[in-house]
């Protein structure tokens, strides 16, 4: 048997509702590119894929989206990450639960974060949520190769602490999530509440899924018990 010893966390979704603080970011790069303004709901539709994803699904307004010319992203990029200095952490609220979850968690596991939110971002949300000290890792997109949903993330954490893969569980909100916890290998527990492009997360089949950031301590009790 292969025991629990870390717990890794989605951010955007799972620990914290963002979509509040990129909206305006989003609207203001928008506004500056002369292109039509989005609204929350869209916003939360398209989280999950990282920034330039993020990135394209606004310049084109489709979830999959056509081509976008490279040098109208990067100007977006560049817009957009001044924009979002500003508003990160300024709407951003912690989901029911978290902070007590985390520190009940905290005294019997290691605590990580991997999340497709670029470091620059998601360090300094952390700090301002008060969240940060709970957490041994943090890894983001821009420390491996491949984000979610490759399984890199996660690797990286097991080499961070020194663990196996399996002896990893994975929370998140999304399908990127699921399916980076089983190219890894690795137990996965879903939050229904999150941003999972519009679809229920139990399409995409996660060991457990949970409708309430609370009910987590005991469903890893039970977890553990019966591994």
């Amino acid at each position: 048997m292969t025991s629990l010893r870390c717990i890794a966390f989605d951010l955007d979704g799972t620990l914290v509702d963002s979509a509040p603080d990129i909206l305006p970011a989003l609207n203001q790069t928008l506004s500056e590119l002369g292109l039509p303004q989005v609204v929350l709901e869209q916003v939360q539709h398209w989280l999950g894929n990282g920034m330039q994803m993020l990135l394209k699904r606004a310049l084109t307004g489709a979830m999959q989206p056509s081509w976008v010319a490279p040098e109208l992203l990067e100007r977006a990029k560049a817009l957009f990450i001044e924009s979002y200095h500003q508003t990160n952490g300024q709407y951003t609220v912690l989901f029911p639960g978290v902070k007590e979850v985390l520190s009940e968690l905290s005294q019997s596991y290691r605590l990580a974060v991997t999340t497709n939110k670029p470091r620059q971002f998601s360090q300094p949300l952390l700090h301002s949520l008060g969240i940060a000290p709970y957490f041994s890792q943090l890894v983001c997109a821009d420390d491996v190769p491949h984000a979610k949903p490759a399984p890199d993330m996660l690797y990286k954490l097991a080499e961070l602490e020194q663990l196996l893969p399996a002896q990893l569980l994975l929370v998140g909100d999304s399908e990127n999530d699921i399916f980076a916890a089983r190219a890894a290998a690795l137990p996965v527990f879903a939050l229904s509440y999150g941003y999972n492009h519009g679809q229920s997360i139990e399409l995409s089949q996660p060991d457990l899924v949970l409708h309430d950031f609370r009910q987590l301590p005991q469903a890893i009790r039970q977890y553990v018990q019966e591994s």
